[in-house]
């Protein structure tokens, strides 16, 4: 999708309509309680809309909704054909309103409008594109038997599935669990980031007037210990999948141990390391691809390469360059086509990402670039984007999940050291490496104990490649790709005597 002009950007903008009601039974609604929160632009600490905070009532209430939806079938037992145009349909609104979404989902979340514009919508719609196209093409399989019987094994929808969404890809993490939910068969009851509820609402819109029947898809905003641990709770859910911290995810598989031990699908943190070998001769591209794996969406981004491992006998060359690279990132005014880097989601947080580069210098990392808070006068969350040198394995800014644009760089001197700190931490979701030769890149992406490998790329792979992380940076899950539409399915053999 082209970019347009800050003006243009602007102009929708102002004349935005916010969504502001929770989806339940497919009627948009205030709380039970009657609750609301205000939602704020990162950019400039003002508010933008009010929106409804759902409770414990209004869980029991959409999962009513959604079981009901779900038992008679309405959309489990709607022919693939028929789910497939619904969801065909819906993809095609999400590009039909593209630019309102974008501007939506930057001014909420203080992403840059290139990203949503270029990245965040047009995968959102994709997503759902894709996994409709696949539902026709999930088929059973029937395993060899003698003559007086059929052997059937069948994959059917779940039920009722739980949705947590994290606050950092709010579009795109809402299709890479409902899109996969929903091609299978099940409801769905969705809580949006409190910090960013707005284009979930809206999707929920748009998802109606394509067509999708009442009670499939519920989405409750508000706090996520109460509508989260209601869910995590709840006697009767099926499944509940999450993206977000690794702390809240152990306590869903918790809750879920402590009630109907429901199938609990977790994508959590991460501390991912990018390797620099010292046979790469193109060293300008790999610092380009090095800063953008860390400072893409501000850092706020569970795979991003927050650790730079790079061999000693190129470090000072490559450092130069990695400085030279995020130079050329400009930090402002989000809805600015001409800016890579926005405002953090909220004030808390940049004040956190804040707190842990004065941590970095106070345990003696040497900070070579930026590191400073941004337009204070503005109101916004800017923080220009901070490298370190002289980082040590034991340091904080090693060992925490920042979730900023924060980089730590190391040196190593061989191989084995470099995989060795690279595995040293609790994580393992995404790696990146940078290698010349073809064999080391084999031998070292199978060494690497990450989810995904990159290798002289930063990537996470495509809509058809499964995504998810080794340690505690996931449980039971992936998203994207057809494991995705298998892990919200039940597998049953049928046994028939004939």
């Amino acid at each position: 999708m082209a970019l347009q002009t800050r003006t243009y950007y602007e102009k929708i903008a102002r004349e935005l309509r916010f969504p502001s009601k929770a989806l339940i039974d497919g009627k948009f609604v205030d709380s039970v309680s009657g609750k609301r929160f205000t939602t704020v632009n990162p950019a400039n600490g003002q508010a933008l809309a009010e929106i409804t905070s759902c409770g414990v009532e209004d869980v029991l209430a959409a999962e009513t909704a959604a079981r009901k939806a779900f038992e008679d079938g309405r959309w489990a037992q709607m022919s693939p054909q028929e789910r497939k145009s619904i969801l065909l349909r819906f993809s095609q609104l999400l590009l039909d309103h593209a630019d309102e979404l974008s501007v939506m989902e930057s001014l909420d979340s203080g992403k840059p409008i290139s990203d949503t514009v270029q990245g965040d919508v047009p995968d959102t719609a994709m997503t759902f594109a894709w996994y409709a196209e696949a539902i026709d093409k999930l088929e059973d399989s029937i395993t060899a038997t003698d003559a007086e019987h059929v052997s059937l094994v069948v994959r059917e929808p779940l039920g009722v599935v739980g949705a947590i969404l994290p606050w950092n890809f709010p579009m795109q993490m809402a299709s890479w669990k409902l899109a996969p939910i929903l091609a299978t068969g099940n409801s769905v009851i969705v809580k949006p980031a409190k910090l960013t509820s707005l284009t979930m609402l809206r999707m929920a819109e748009l998802a109606m007037e394509a067509g999708l029947p009442d009670g499939v898809l519920n989405v409750l905003p508000g706090s996520g210990n109460v509508i989260g641990t209601a869910l995590g709770t709840h006697p009767w859910l099926e499944a509940l999948t999450f993206t977000g911290s690794t702390a809240v995810g152990k306590q869903l598989l918790e809750l879920s141990g402590r009630t109907n031990a429901k199938r609990i699908l977790l994508e959590m943190g991460g501390k991912n390391p990018c390797i620099v070998m010292p046979d790469v001769k193109d060293l300008d591209y790999a610092a380009a691809q090095a800063v953008n794996a860390v400072f893409w969406n501000m850092g706020e981004n569970c795979t991003s390469n927050s650790r730079l491992l790079v061999h000693r006998s190129i470090k000072d060359a490559f450092l130069e360059k990695v400085i030279a690279a995020a130079k050329e990132w400009k930090t402002g005014e989000p809805l600015n086509p001409d800016v890579q880097l926005g405002a953090l989601v909220e004030r808390s947080h940049m004040e956190q990402v804040l707190r842990y580069i004065k941590i970095g210098k106070a345990e003696g990392a040497k900070l070579v670039y930026g590191g400073r808070q941004l337009f204070a006068e503005s109101g916004g969350n800017f923080v220009e984007p901070a490298v370190f040198d002289d980082v040590t394995p034991d340091m904080t800014i090693t060992r925490k999940e920042i979730f900023g644009p924060v980089l730590a760089v190391m040196t190593f001197e061989t191989e084995e050291e470099a995989i060795r700190l690279a595995n040293d931490t609790e994580y393992g979701l995404q790696a990146s490496l940078f290698t010349d030769n073809i064999k080391t890149a084999h031998r070292m992406a199978r060494a690497l104990r990450s989810g995904t490998v990159s290798v002289n790329c930063y990537s996470e792979g495509d809509i058809g490649t499964p995504f998810g992380g080794f340690k505690q940076s996931g449980f039971f899950s992936r998203d994207k790709s057809l494991w995705a539409a298998r892990q919200y399915t039940e597998l049953k053999t049928i046994w028939m005597q004939i």
